[in-house]
C-alpha cells in the first residue's frame, strides 16, 4: 500500500493519482529515457525507427466558452474552469458517487459548510449566473444571500461565499 503525502489515504501500489483527494502520487522527477533512445533500444541499437521531423502541431480544440476562474481567498488557490456547461460547485463524496467540478473539499470546505451539491455557476446569454441549490448553509454574492434554486447574475470580480468559504469570481 502508498500512502498520499497530501491527504495520508491507503492506495493501491500502482496508484498514480490518489483516489481521495486527487493528488498526484508518482513523482515528476527527471526521466532516464528518451523517445530517441527507446527507438534505439528497439531497433537493436540501429538508426531510430522513426525519422526525425519537425514537431507535429496539433491545433487546439475550440473552447466551449470563456475560461473563468475561482480564486480561494484564504488560500490563494486558482480554480481554471472552462465554462462552456454549467459547473457544480461542492465536495466530493465517493461513497454518495458525488464528483463536483468544483472540489471546494480540498479547501476546508466541510469545516465551511459547504455542502456535497452546493450551487451550480451557469452559463446564461453573454453572462454567468449562480444557484444555490437548497445548501444547508447557504450561497452568497457580495454579502447578499441567494434564494435556493433562483439564478442570480454574477459578474467579474464578485465575491461568491459558499457556507463560510471565500472564492473570487474572474472572466478571462
Amino acid at each position: 500500500m502508498v500512502r498520499c503525502n497530501h491527504c495520508n489515504a491507503q492506495q493501491l501500489e500502482g496508484t498514480i493519482f490518489c483516489s481521495e483527494c486527487g493528488a498526484a502520487l508518482v513523482s515528476s522527477g527527471p526521466r532516464r529515457e528518451t523517445t530517441a533512445s527507446l527507438n534505439k533500444a528497439a531497433a537493436g541499437g540501429g538508426p531510430p525507427l522513426m525519422e526525425e521531423s519537425a514537431p507535429l502541431v496539433v491545433p487546439a480544440p475550440a473552447a466551449a466558452g470563456p475560461a473563468i476562474s475561482l480564486v480561494v481567498i484564504n488560500s490563494g488557490r486558482r480554480i481554471a474552469l472552462d465554462a462552456g456547461d454549467d459547473l457544480l460547485v461542492g465536495r466530493k463524496d465517493n461513497q454518495r458517487g458525488i464528483y463536483p467540478d468544483v472540489d471546494l473539499g480540498l479547501d476546508g470546505g466541510y469545516d465551511a459548510g459547504v455542502s456535497r451539491k452546493h450551487a451550480v455557476i451557469a452559463r446564461q446569454g453573454g453572462g454567468f449566473t449562480l444557484e444555490d441549490l437548497a445548501s444547508a448553509n447557504g450561497t452568497f454574492v457580495n454579502d447578499h444571500r441567494l434564494s435556493p434554486n433562483s439564478p442570480a447574475p454574477i459578474r467579474h470580480g464578485d465575491e461568491l461565499k459558499f457556507g463560510t468559504l471565500i472564492l473570487r469570481f474572474e472572466i478571462g
